[in-house]
């Protein structure tokens, strides 16, 4: 027996080995990886024949998949033309390619996706350094390819990282900040490595272990929008979303829903930014100064995201100050079922879901929910 190791030829692994290349079908951008695997494998196989790459590639995958990839006319031979010659097994790869858009190198990735990140951040917060760590790469990879590839500027990615941080933790970033960066200019954004570095100071002691997916995604969706919604009076539908709120969570008591929330739009204690909970940000919507865009974000007459200035640490506040900067900018036409309100109408109004949403808060009784769905009930009736 011959053990010299060039006669040794290495052999294409069974598809139940542990060592084959693997694709997990719900993430088409892993797939140029597979097939990259798949190629160290031929060439430590000494594999070059066509057809038996596109066979081996069929053997690793789905049942499913693999009558796919092998439906497709570049599989086999080029017969139908004036000179017949074998489709090349790179020919039939990028074919195969073209059916999942999402390995598109020229479009890794999109703007869409980095503020995707920021918005699921902000909403679920950034207790412990683990989840900031988090964060903080999943933000570098997408930010570094759209900064590669003359998609995004380096100011654009420095106020979205900021963004996507909670205000009580952003001040206390800042102080840390001013410390050890006593130069920097108080106009410019501070840089991202530089709020990682005081995010690490803040955070220091908290747990570091990360909270990601299988998938290594966070897993929070974003919510979105009803499409073709019956028109509602704007208090009477903030009210019934309220309602809605409270019977999908039947196991928290209503008094406890918004008690110890603090609303990072004005600042106060007692409710959020959820649409109809907070004032003063339904008072600007219907001022014109701000708009909610169909994703539900609230963003600038312009169709921006408000920018983040330094010295302001409130979006109520960062509002008015690009107000100030930029006057005469009002947002006019909103769309609505009532064109022309009476004003003492709307008022009452929104007095009124004021006094409904913070009323298990002021009174401090604790009432069941059919109580509460209850009372909810009664108020709307009054409105219509």
């Amino acid at each position: 027996m011959n053990n010299h190791p060039a006669a040794r030829r290495a052999r294409m692994p069974p598809c139940n080995d542990t060592t084959v290349p693997k694709w997990d079908e719900s993430c088409p951008r892993e797939l140029p990886q597979y097939f990259k695997e798949l190629e160290y494998l031929f060439a430590d196989c000494s594999i070059t024949d066509n057809t038996q790459k596109k066979e081996y590639a069929l053997q690793y995958i789905s049942y499913d998949t693999a009558e796919t990839w092998l439906g497709l006319p570049e599989f086999g031979n080029n017969i139908g033309n004036n000179t017949p010659r074998p489709y090349t097994y790179q020919e039939w790869k990028l074919t195969v390619l073209r059916l999942y858009p999402g390995t598109d190198a020229s479009a890794h990735y999109n703007l869409g996706d980095l503020e995707r990140l920021v918005n699921q951040t902000f909403n679920s917060g950034l207790a412990t350094l683990g989840r900031f760590s988090d964060y903080y790469r999943d933000f570098q990879c997408i930010a570094r390819w759209l900064l590669a590839n003359s998609k995004l500027y380096h100011n654009e990615e420095r106020c979205l990282f900021q963004q996507g941080i909670p205000t009580s933790l952003w001040s206390k970033i800042v102080c840390c900040l001013e410390i050890t960066l006593p130069d920097h200019h108080p106009e410019d954004p501070y840089d991202v490595d530089q709020v990682f570095e005081g995010a690490k100071w803040v955070l220091k002691g908290t747990d570091t272990s990360t909270t990601k997916t299988s998938n290594g995604t966070s897993g929070i969706p974003l919510s979105s929008p009803i499409a073709n919604a019956p028109a509602a009076p704007l208090p009477m539908l903030n009210a019934l979303e309220h309602l809605e709120a409270l019977l999908t969570n039947g196991n928290a008591q209503p008094h406890q829903q918004f008690a110890n929330s603090t609303c990072h739009f004005c600042g106060e204690i007692g409710h959020t930014m959820v649409q109809g909970t907070c004032m003063k940000l339904e008072q600007m919507i219907q001022q014109g100064k701000v708009c909610r865009n169909a994703e539900g974000k609230i963003i600038l007459p312009s169709g921006a995201m408000i920018p983040n200035y330094f010295s302001k640490r409130l979006y109520m506040e960062c509002i008015e100050e690009w107000h100030r900067l930029n006057p005469g900018q009002i947002v006019t036409g909103r769309l609505s079922s009532n064109a022309n309100p009476d004003p003492e109408q709307a008022a009452m109004q929104q007095s009124l879901i004021h006094e409904v949403m913070q009323q298990d808060v002021a009174m401090g009784q604790a009432l069941s929910k059919e109580e509460w769905i209850e009372a909810l009930e009664h108020e709307l009736f009054a409105l219509r």
